[in-house]
């Protein structure tokens, strides 16, 4: 990344604005969606950065641009704070403001920081080191480990998108150190070995949406370079990159094989086409931020076998999530960018070091936006901060060139300058509270489960009271307290009616409250229908409806859930309803899953009942699955909350 030696690095606020992004970064890198302590730690040294550039402030006040990029950034921000107000779960579209929101509050941040030159010398240093070792861990994960190369991150593409924002401005700045005779001889050659390993560790991931938008980005890179800059230099970039690419497919030679799938790509399209139908139920003004893992599995395609937490185009989640209109501000965004560009290269005094780096950093953007086509860039908070930064480093020198004008909002004449620090601390509390709640929470949350499963069950019960009253809006605390509770009233012997009773009513309650904060959750009524199964005395004489009213209610938001739809079929065999049973089952047999111990009793009783009916060949197809999971039942895993 193109590194500006700064004129002012006595500026003690560099320093500690630099610390706090880097100590921000290194926990987003690790948060992929339950981790979220590593989530609240990185947005509470956000805030920290906040206060200090605002208190920064107080004497000469802020300085804010008046450029169509901020505005449509604001206003997306904006669109997105609003949305909450309708969001049918609202706990969950918070987080996913400040997640998403990275992107636009690091923007301002680093745009209001007093030093920006510094700040982004010492920060692009520490982010192209960071790339460097990701990269080879990518690269030792796929060559040793025989593993797809994703480094910290859940996916390969993630893994690639993290990189291609590395290698592009990297890219700019090599190509003007092969253009400057003073530079020290080897540092081209030692950028260039840097560039090799990244451009190595994005084709091993075979990430066909990445190298895509690499090509594409790269190819904007050398054709606004070469009007600039000798041919040497782009050459020696391009034979990089080939070389990078020819080394790929002789030591793994997976993406010259996936690269033409793309376009081929049922897989997408179907989840595509799914995600459009729900779409189609709230066009304009959305579900609510981060929910489409929930609202979506009612209209999933039984071939989709993907995770389902995302629509596999960030333009289209954001549609389905904040409405039209939310897409509208992020398309917005996009053509205030590139509009940016445009207006800034068309300036003739401007030095080709600035240009080349402009460039640079635009291609950077440019490969996050291409790869949202196809991918959930916006969804990963680690892309979304170093985003931030180099929109904001490619808006500053923009400005720079333009000479734009910009307006100074002084608010210690507003409020006094002895109270300005005590009200902007009081106020940047608030949200700081919030984070430290949310990742106390979630860790009693984490510890209550294990309890649970260790037999500790009021240990799990006071642990869980917590993450409660520290959160009392996620419905995941709540859910686990009934299932409890549930759990706890098959341990007590048959004599305690008194304990029952109140167990069971306090699970109704905790079952009530999650309703009431999250209506799109199937696993709470999965949870309902077993306390209404196990308990027929205390549900009474319509026990039997109340249950399996709740497990249908489960399948309507999820028909995925196998565990509801396993104890639905049960308590319909009960009855001596076989058809009716089987055919509950069957319908869950539509869809793939992954290969979970958990799906034991699912298979089993399928095949127990086609083998009843006669239908030996599905009944032995189903059995074999069983021994097969039972074999990998050591190596099963469990998607908590989902």
């Amino acid at each position: 990344m193109a590194v500006i030696k700064s004129k002012t690095l006595s500026l003690p606020a560099v320093h500690v604005s630099s610390l706090l992004y880097i100590c921000a970064l290194l926990p987003a890198l690790l948060f992929k969606g339950p981790q979220i302590e590593f989530f609240a730690v990185t947005q509470i040294l956000l805030v920290m950065w906040l206060g200090w550039v605002v208190l920064q402030s107080q004497g000469s006040g802020l300085s804010v641009p008046k450029t169509a990029l901020a505005l449509c950034l604001t206003l997306f921000w904006l669109w997105l704070a609003i949305s909450l107000s309708w969001s049918l779960a609202p706990s969950i579209s918070v987080i996913n403001f400040w997640w998403v929101g990275s992107l636009v509050l690091v923007f301002w941040l680093y745009t209001l920081t007093p030093d920006r030159d510094a700040l982004w010398s010492h920060a692009a240093a520490i982010i192209l080191v960071l790339g460097i070792v990701l990269a080879l861990m990518g690269i030792y994960q796929t060559l040793v480990l025989e593993q797809q190369a994703r480094s910290v991150f859940e996916t390969r593409n993630t893994h690639a998108a993290f990189l291609n924002l590395v290698t592009l401005p990297a890219s700019a700045y090599f190509l003007l150190l092969m253009a400057d005779k003073g530079a020290p001889r080897h540092f081209p050659g030692l950028l260039g070995v840097v560039l090799y390993i990244l451009f190595f560790a994005i084709f091993m991931t075979a990430s066909r949406g990445a190298t895509l938008s690499l090509f594409l980005s790269m190819s904007v890179l050398v054709a606004l370079s070469m009007r600039n800059l000798p041919k040497r230099g782009v050459v020696v970039l391009l034979l990089l990159m080939a070389a990078a690419f020819l080394s790929t497919e002789i030591s793994h030679g997976e993406l010259a094989e996936r690269l033409p799938q793309l376009v081929q790509d049922s897989a997408r399209r179907v989840i595509w086409e799914s995600s459009w139908n729900l779409l189609k139920a709230s066009p304009w003004q959305g579900i609510g931020l981060g929910l489409f893992y929930l609202a979506y599995p009612p209209y999933r395609n039984p071939a989709d076998n993907s995770g389902g937490f995302f629509a596999h185009n960030d333009y289209l989640q954001i549609w389905i999530e904040t409405g039209l209109p939310g897409l509208l501000l992020l398309l917005a965004v996009l053509f205030a960018a590139l509009w940016l560009l445009v207006r800034t290269l068309s300036v003739k005094t401007m030095s080709k070091s600035a240009r080349i780096e402009l460039t640079g950093l635009f291609c950077g953007l440019l490969t996050v936006a291409g790869q949202s086509f196809v991918d959930f860039n916006l969804y990963i908070l680690s892309v979304m901060m170093i985003s931030g930064l180099v929109m904001g480093r490619f808006h500053q020198l923009a400005n720079r060139e333009l000479k734009t004008a910009s307006m100074r909002i002084r608010f210690s004449r507003l409020i006094g300058k002895q109270a300005f620090p005590v009200i902007v601390v009081l106020l940047l509390l608030l949200p700081a509270m919030y984070f430290v709640s949310l990742g106390l929470a979630n860790s009693y949350y984490d510890k209550a489960l294990v309890q649970a499963r260790e037999g500790k069950l009021q240990e799990a019960d006071k642990g869980l009271a917590t993450a409660e009253r520290l959160t009392p809006a996620d419905d995941r605390m709540l859910i686990a307290h009934a299932d409890l509770y549930r759990h706890a009233i098959t341990l007590l012997p048959p004599d305690a009616e008194g304990s029952k009773k109140l167990l069971y009513e306090d699970a109704l309650k905790f079952m009530d409250q999650a309703q009431h904060v999250n209506s799109l959750r199937g696993l709470t009524f999965v949870i309902r229908g077993r306390l209404y199964q196990q308990n027929p005395a205390l549900a009474g004489d319509n026990g039997y409806e109340l249950a399996t009213d709740s497990f249908r209610r489960a399948l309507a938001l999820n028909p995925k859930l196998f565990q509801g739809r396993t104890d639905y079929a049960a308590i319909v065999l009960q009855r001596g309803k076989k058809d009716e049973a089987l055919q509950i089952l069957d319908e869950g047999l539509k869809y793939e899953y992954y290969n979970m111990s958990d799906l034991i009793p699912f298979y089993s009783l399928a095949a127990k009942l086609r083998r009843e009916l006669g239908r030996e060949e599905d009944a032995k197809t189903l059995e074999d699955k069983v021994q097969y999971l039972e074999k990998q039942a050591a190596a099963s895993y469990y998607l908590r909350g989902y």
